[in-house]
């Protein structure tokens, strides 16, 4: 048997190009359940992270319902997840990608009851 119970998934952010970017979703592909779905909203201005012909792209997060989050799915070590890149075609842009950066907290199994790295431990790591 395995320690580990699966992972909590605290954090997911896509990462699309400009123009062309509609939107990325994150699915469980085992159960169907849509994980994350993100837009990008497009700069207007000349501000810090708001620059014209850029886009920004929230994540996804987490957590305690203390903090106005909803709390974490746990997935299994065999979980398999589906990406899905809205793309509009229409503008050229070469090099078109898409991809996820994530965090999970490892939760052990129920024997132990503990998670690696404890919640407490990721207090100022993520930045929203």
């Amino acid at each position: 048997s395995t320690k580990t119970k699966g992972i909590e998934l605290v954090y997911a952010a896509p990462h699309c190009h400009a123009p062309s970017c509609i939107s990325m979703e994150l699915y469980n592909a085992d159960t169907g359940e849509l994980i994350c779905h993100v837009k990008p909203t497009f700069g207007v201005s000349n501000e810090v992270y708001n620059e014209k012909g850029f886009l920004a792209l929230p994540p996804c997060l987490w957590g305690e319902e203390s903090e106005g989050l909803l709390p974490p799915s746990l997935l299994s070590l065999d979980t398999t997840l589906l990406s899905i890149k809205k793309n509009n075609s229409t503008m050229g842009h070469t090099g078109e990608m898409a991809s996820w950066q994530m965090r999970g907290v490892v939760v052990l199994n129920s024997e132990t009851s503990e998670k690696y790295p404890p919640s407490s431990s990721l207090r100022g790591q993520i930045h929203g």
